[in-house]
């Protein structure tokens, strides 16, 4: 069965299955770095992870290799594909992991600190996705088609159906006052399976972590992005959780186009411009 890889820009006329992998455009994704027990344990916590509206997206988490990665991925995917020719819908960090940078003909996807980043800019070096797809051995892994590209016109009568649901129930004293009853029970079965905190300075303690894991993250998506409007042609791009290792061929300094970072180290050695810079 024939795999494609989609871009918001994918415009191929598709009449028969596939199984499609989605770029990072589709998709959050975080490396995590907290200690688990296992990857069911993962999965319960991934949700956690992202800022986002959980109305919206789906969580999950997956292993690859030794580490444990976990999945926002957005429901409605808008993919313009039928879906009766929807086989499967798959990860590009998952079935694409094992390629450092692959070539998409307009665009790069590129590993940093084991995430794939689909950048703009092409990188002609690398593989190329029509070579990789020929011969691509899927995993087993693969998003659920039920929870996704759910038709607008069924969200709208569905949210209709439960925002008067909710209007009746606020209406009604006694249930109102049942419900919160209801929830302080589940709030006190979940602390107690799940072993969570019961303490405010403990739960503030955990969020404030991974408040700082996001912003962490954060800060290289944006200075990724900063790397690729520029108008120079990155030889080498290395991410140590500290600072990038960069490589350019030039015959002087480029300190001037990288007004954004701190200049930890540079200098100019055999036709090419090496720095260390950290995004501030």
């Amino acid at each position: 069965m024939k795999a494609v890889l989609l871009t918001k820009d994918f415009d191929e006329d598709i009449k028969e299955k596939v199984d499609i992998i989605l770029t990072p455009q589709f998709y959050w994704v975080k490396k995590i770095d907290i200690d688990v027990k296992s990857l069911k344990e993962a999965k319960k916590i991934a949700k956690n992870l992202f800022d986002l509206k959980d109305d919206e997206y789906i969580y999950d988490a997956v292993r690859l290799k030794n580490h444990i990665f976990a999945f926002a991925i957005k429901k409605n995917l808008e993919i313009k594909i039928e879906k009766r020719y929807i086989n499967s819908i798959r990860l590009a960090q998952v079935e694409l992991f094992d390629y450092e940078c692959i070539n998409l003909g307009n665009k790069t996807l590129k590993k940093v600190n084991d995430i794939l980043f689909c950048f703009p800019k092409l990188e002609s070096d690398c593989k190329r996705i029509e070579d990789i797809l020929k011969d691509i051995k899927l995993s087993k892994y693969r998003v659920n088609l039920d929870y996704v590209n759910i038709d607008k016109t069924t969200l709208f009568y569905l949210f209709s159906s439960l925002l008067i649901l909710n209007l009746y129930l606020f209406s009604q004293g006694y249930f109102f006052k049942k419900e919160l009853i209801d929830i302080e029970k589940k709030r006190d079965l979940l602390s107690q399976k799940y072993n969570l905190p019961t303490t405010s300075y403990q739960l503030n303690s955990i969020f404030n972590e991974l408040k700082k894991e996001k912003d962490r993250i954060g800060n290289i998506k944006k200075s990724l992005e900063i790397f690729s409007k520029k108008r120079v042609k990155l030889e080498k791009l290395e991410f140590n959780s500290k600072y990038f290792y960069i490589e350019i061929a030039s015959k002087k300094s480029l300190d001037d186009k990288f007004k954004e970072f701190k200049i930890l180290e540079s200098k100019v050695a055999e036709n090419k411009y090496i720095a260390k810079l950290k995004y501030e």
